[in-house]
């Protein structure tokens, strides 16, 4: 895919976003306070059913209020440890008894984590920004902030999970990070949706290949790739994969 073909892609998600504030008093609500919902993951996910999704790397709720709308009786517990977007993404679920926001980053270590706050906060990363993704995407980096940081399971009960549960991973690079984290969790979750890079976008980052090979050892299958962003000389850059653990029960949404 060539520049203009990215601008013509990147126009005609934001017109499916549009017009998905049509579709319902909640889609309408997010876009209202300015965020749009991720209604390019419908492809990968509404033909499932869940009981609860973890959505790592939450940011305002794009994904969040997308999942609300696709699995209206799914537990949802978000993670997202920066002040702003977390205040927005209250202010969407501040009524949902089924939604919970946790102020947060997932990684192997207790303690607090440093986190390189972009101007389009949504490119924030514990990582650098390597030449690739600042030339690519216009990143910069303007604040450094620390936050908390731990295991997935100081946060989470297994008793918050259900029989069908999905995880969610948009973390900026710092995925591997995130999985080996939630390690000793991983055989509660039927399939992992996560943000993979082919090519190094953030310093010292895990690419697709490695996260892949993590997950394979792990019993998770890639089942999918989806929403594949290309360079300007068509270069594919990253791509959201799903992932299915053998023998999981995969519900589909409709019998």
């Amino acid at each position: 895919m060539n520049i203009l073909g990215s601008f013509m892609s990147l126009w005609t998600l934001r017109a499916r976003k549009l017009l998905a504030g049509l579709q319902g008093a909640d889609y309408r609500n997010s876009l209202s306070k300015g965020i749009a919902p991720s209604v390019e993951h419908e492809e990968a996910l509404s033909q499932y059913r869940f009981d609860s999704i973890v959505d790592i790397g939450a940011n305002k709720g794009q994904f969040a209020v997308f999942a609300r709308h696709t699995f209206p009786t799914a537990q949802i517990i978000s993670f997202e440890p920066l002040e702003n977007p977390a205040k927005l993404f209250q202010s969407i679920f501040e009524s949902d008894p089924k939604a919970r926001l946790v102020r947060a980053a997932i990684g192997t270590e207790r303690g607090t984590l440093s986190i390189n706050v972009a101007a389009k906060d949504d490119s924030s990363s514990p990582l650098g920004v390597s030449d690739l993704q600042a030339q690519t995407f216009g990143t910069r980096i303007v604040d450094i902030v620390k936050v908390p940081c731990g295991p997935l399971s100081d946060y989470l009960q297994e008793s918050d999970l259900g029989v069908s549960n999905l995880l969610k991973i948009d973390t900026q690079g710092f995925e591997l990070h995130v999985l080996r984290g939630a390690e000793n969790l991983l055989d509660r979750f039927s399939m992992i949706y996560c943000e993979l890079s082919f090519v190094e976008l953030y310093t010292g980052q895990s690419l697709a290949s490695e996260v892949i090979s993590f997950l394979h050892e792990r019993a998770f299958n890639v089942a999918g790739v989806y929403n594949i962003s290309s360079g300007q000389k068509g270069q594919q850059l990253q791509a959201d994969v799903l992932f299915v653990r053998e023998g999981a029960d995969n519900r589909p949404a409709r019998q």
